[in-house]
């Protein structure tokens, strides 16, 4: 039994820490507003649809290096009512 319950918080404490990336492609960058657009596939974490749309970001640094028309994969995060992209990574 102990070895069960141990098993299932392993399972539950990987599933957890488990990083969605998705794909998509930067539309435009405002850095003043801390806020990109991007056409996004669909969102799975957040069952959410492929649409373009604005992110906010927490802080100028995520979007260093982030430009329009770059094909991106992105981790998106919601906040109380706000949706957040929390990393970026380039692809080709």
């Amino acid at each position: 039994m102990k070895k069960i319950i141990t098993l299932m918080m392993c399972l539950v404490s990987f599933a957890v820490g488990a990083t969605e990336w998705t794909k998509g492609e930067i539309r435009r960058v405002d850095a003043e507003n801390k806020k990109v657009t991007i056409k996004h596939e669909e969102i799975k974490n957040l069952d959410m649809a492929p649409m373009s749309m604005v992110f906010n970001v927490e802080t100028t640094e995520v979007l260093k290096g982030v430009n329009p028309g770059d094909q991106v994969e992105f981790v998106a995060e919601q906040k109380g009512t706000k949706l957040f992209a929390k990393q970026f990574r380039k692809v080709q």
